[in-house]
Parts: C-alpha cells; structure tokens; sequence
C-alpha cells in the first residue's frame, strides 16, 4: 500500500495533495493519448477495405492499449491509497470514453449504415 494512516496533519494533506496531483496529471495525459489513438484508429478505420468491427471493440482496444497502461496502473495505486479520489477518476474517466466512444461511432457510421441495410437494393418509386 502506497499510504498509511499518519498521526501528522500536515504530513496527510501533503501527501493528498501530491496524490491529487499526480491523479490529475495521470487523467490528462490518458485524455491525450486517448485522443491520439482515436485519430490514428479512425485514419485506419478509414483506409481498411473490410470493417469487421464495432465501435464497442474499437473503445475496448483503445482503453487496454499497452501504451496507457503506466497511467492506470498509477491512477490505480493512488485511489486504492485514497478512496476519496474514486468519485472524480470515474468521473473523468467517464467523460473521456464518451468522448472517444462519440468520436468512433462517428467514424463507423457510415460503414456500420452499409453493413446493415447491405440486403436491400434500395427504393422504388
């Protein structure tokens, strides 16, 4: 465990203060780099001729990407020492994948509108 109850006050405010830092620094930067595999996977989304997806599997790739794992793993670590901070993570965690959630499905409509009405051969008047 990261913290232990101290008997100092001024020692706990210190250290909750540098977990809410550190906390907030880990959220932006998953933010960021979130944002940044969104563009590369819509770029890709773009480009690939078979679209064998959905935006739930693209949002859960995103959110186990090697390259975000530092920062959960950190998140982690200072909401398990300081439960207090479970509210404004999942918070910010929220917002972040409805972000990426609205910014992907966008990207798989139209692929997604094909796919589904692909059986019909359209409209006669």
């Amino acid at each position: 465990m990261l913290y232990t109850e101290g008997n100092l006050r001024a020692e706990d405010r210190a250290l909750r203060h540098i977990a809410h830092g550190k906390v907030n620094s880990a959220l932006s930067q998953v933010e960021t780099k979130t944002a940044h595999l969104i563009e590369r996977l819509v770029q890709k989304v773009d480009a690939q001729a078979s679209r064998n997806f959905t935006a739930e599997q693209l949002l859960d790739w995103v959110q186990n990407h090697e390259s975000l794992q530092s920062e959960h793993a950190l998140i982690k670590r200072y909401t398990d020492a300081f439960p207090e901070l479970d509210e404004r993570v999942a918070q910010k965690r929220h917002r972040i994948l409805r972000t990426a959630m609205t910014r992907i499905q966008e990207a798989v409509a139209p692929f997604e509108y094909g796919r589904r009405f692909a059986h019909t051969t359209g409209l006669h008047h």
